[in-house]
């Protein structure tokens, strides 16, 4: 039975080749007479013209075409025909400019496996020529029938040697991995690392090419579900790459990838340094190209951010700056470094850095008004000019670019991180209870899409801890503490370099032992604290904090020892820093505390001596809560006109307490009994009452 195509074999090339080339290519006689010779010649002579289409198509000669017509005419029910012929179109449309010649290759082992349904290599080529066209345009359908041809040639490879195993399982394993980067979806994933490794199985020697695209697997299925131990799986073998092949380019930047990728879920800074390394090998082997100094530029640029660490922020812009010259219409590399310029300008202050990223991000997002990472930089650089200016309309300004962002693309969640942060420092400068909440909302957004990334944890469960502060809402407060604790056990790593997570769960601990008046909460707040002075004995603010827990200890145990220890903590804090005026009022308040628990008069009355010096030095270095609490030291001297005349100032100054404190407050005793306070708050209370009635 002779096979009938569709379409004549000439109309089908006039489809991907130049119809003169067609033409020109005259079909030769002996094919054209071909039914009159024996089947035996017709044979040979279709493997001569075979041959001789192979030959002249591999030196790029279209007369290959009258060839391949004529070898299909003369044996066309030959397998091997259709599939070496297909062949040769699949070499020749790998060169640049020949593309279509793909589709051709696809159409001739499509024929080879209609006349042989079991032929392996004709599969395997299909599915091959399919991947490559499903790259090359970059359209899902080619991908998902590469995939199907490839379970075909699984299926009919019983007898197959290992090498040619290996092949199809690695070419599996890419078509999987290709498909995820359009689906998104982890299985696709899994599947193509079960392919990889199949194919790992069955070489004993792989190639640095392997490596790469295994390792970049993993790397890819680290980023889908935030797993540290994938990208050390990943970095494994995309270390393997580079070490078989020292100038291997691809594997050099797939390792600075993951490196990358690794220190923005860990945080850990030494992965920074490896990333680092393996950008500058890139660089070296290829300086022109933009994709290096970009990556390099983010990593940089991510560092700098949570460090607040301005070489880095410079070196990133440098990085961009190098980027920007090569590909100057990329606006990921444009938003990377708007980004770097206004948090180098936020962190030193430095207005004209601010502006330059703001005259960059206006104009790119001109050009690229549908482009989420620019309008992600563009609110950055809107943070940095309301933390400049200590404004709010720049805060509302960059609220609105970034919900622009987000109706771009939902999904982002540096997009909804940014609006976290926004909002979180717009209700710190308004005190504002709706704006922290819906900061705790948005960070709670971005982590629903990032699960386990430190930056997220750690900036939500900070705002959750000032949404307790600000409201006295103790769910919000464990909810913190249930995320600091997440933070410090998944990353225990990067603490040495991050203290200040350490800091921030101490302070929320201290805050919840407000709530449940136990000494266990504030003790163990002073076990993390003495953990952030061995990391960094200079790290600001810590022995202010660390007194204050010791305080808080001697009020409930009503011990001397924990206000003595407290003491020497003040000490410590005034060394940091003589204008700490709260620390000089708390320091004095704590010596009053001591005095009580003193049987020696003597030492009581030289420790009320020393608190008034200490909180009068408060007062004078302008904290007004001072006057209150000089009046209650006065009202315990018995020197209760004094008393009384500061209890006036404080009420001025608007730091005096309700009436009930001061009705209750046992340091006011001596005042209480006075004839000029109960006139003060008889006063008090009609000038209240008189406000709530209008």
């Amino acid at each position: 039975m002779t096979l009938q195509t569709p379409t004549p074999l000439r109309r089908m090339f006039a489809r991907f080749f130049p119809r003169k080339a067609v033409a020109a290519s005259a079909l030769p006689r002996e094919a054209i007479e071909g039914d009159h010779l024996p089947e035996e010649q017709k044979k040979e002579l279709a493997l001569r013209y075979l041959i001789e289409g192979e030959m002249a198509l591999l030196q790029g000669n279209l007369r290959a075409l009258s060839c391949f017509e004529a070898s299909s005419n003369l044996d066309p029910n030959n397998p091997q025909v259709w599939y070496r012929q297909g062949l040769a179109f699949f070499e020749y449309g790998s060169e640049e400019g020949k593309e279509k010649a793909l589709l051709l290759a696809g159409k001739n082992f499509k024929i080879a496996t209609r006349l042989k349904p079991d032929f392996f290599d004709a599969w395997l080529a299909w599915g091959n020529v399919l991947l490559q066209l499903g790259r090359f345009h970059e359209e899902h359908h080619f991908l998902l029938e590469a995939r199907e041809k490839y379970q075909k040639a699984l299926n009919h490879s019983a007898s197959q040697p290992k090498e040619i195993l290996a092949e199809l399982y690695w070419d599996y394993g890419i078509v999987w991995s290709e498909i995820a980067q359009h689906s998104g979806e982890a299985l696709d994933v899994r599947l193509a690392i079960e392919a990889f490794q199949t194919s790992k199985n069955f070489q004993e020697k792989p190639s640095p090419e392997f490596w790469n695209d295994c390792g970049k697997a993993y790397l890819e299925m680290g980023l889908l579900i935030n797993d540290s131990r994938l990208y050390l799986q990943s970095i494994e073998y995309l270390q393997k790459a580079v070490e078989g092949s020292p100038q291997y380019f691809d594997g050099w930047m797939s390792l600075a990838e993951g490196f990358s990728q690794l220190y923005i879920n860990t945080l850990d800074e030494r992965y920074v340094a490896k990333a680092s390394d393996a950008y500058a090998m890139a660089a070296k082997m290829s300086p022109s190209d933009p994709e290096v100094w970009l990556g390099w530029g983010q990593l940089l640029g991510e560092s700098g951010k949570h460090n607040s660490d301005a070489k880095s922020l410079r070196l990133a812009i440098e990085k961009c700056a190098r980027a920007g010259q090569l590909d100057k219409e990329d606006p990921v590399i444009l938003s990377q470094w708007v980004e770097s310029l206004s948090i180098l300008g936020m962190i030193t202050n430095r207005l004209d850095l601010i502006v330059e990223a703001e005259h960059k991000v206006i104009k790119a997002t001109d050009h690229f008004p549908d482009d989420p990472d620019l309008w992600h930089a563009y609110g950055i650089c809107l943070i940095a000019f309301g933390k400049y200016y200590d404004d709010a309309d720049f805060y509302e300004m960059a609220i609105e670019k970034l919900q622009y962002g987000l109706s771009i693309d939902r999904s982002d969640p540096e997009l909804w991180h940014a609006l976290g942060l926004v909002h979180k420092l717009y209700a710190e400068l308004t005190q504002d209870e709706d704006l922290i909440e819906r900061a705790t909302r948005f960070f709670s957004k971005a982590m629903d899409l990032k699960p386990a990334c430190p930056v997220l944890l750690y900036d939500t469960a900070c705002c959750l801890f000032d949404f307790s502060e600000i409201l006295d809402d103790l769910p919000s407060l464990e909810q913190s503490i249930l995320l600091f604790e997440l933070l410090l056990e998944s990353h225990k790593s990067a603490l040495l370099h991050h203290p200040k997570w350490l800091y921030s769960y101490a302070s929320a601990l201290e805050w919840f032992g407000h709530f449940s008046d136990e000494e266990a909460h504030f003790a163990r707040a002073i076990e993390i604290f003495s953990h952030v002075l061995l990391i960094d004995p200079d790290f600001p603010g810590i022995h202010h904090k660390t007194a204050s827990c010791y305080v808080q200890l001697g009020l409930i145990a009503g011990e001397s020892e924990y206000y003595r220890r407290a003491i020497h903590f003040y000490r410590l804090a005034i060394r940091e820093n003589e204008e700490n005026d709260q620390a000089w009022l708390d320091w004095g308040i704590c010596l009053i505390h001591l005095a009580h628990h003193t049987l020696d008069t003597d030492f009581m009355h030289q420790l009320y001596m020393d608190a008034e010096l200490k909180i009068t030095k408060a007062g004078t270095l302008g904290n007004e809560g001072a006057y209150y609490t000089l009046a209650c030291l006065y009202s315990i001297l018995g020197r209760t006109h004094e008393a009384m005349d500061l209890v006036q100032k404080a009420l001025q100054a608007r730091t005096l307490p309700p009436i009930d404190e001061l009705l209750d407050d046992d340091w006011l005793d001596n005042l209480r009994a006075t004839s000029a306070f109960v006139h003060f708050i008889n006063a008090l209370e009609a000038k209240l009452q008189q406000t709530r009635e209008e």
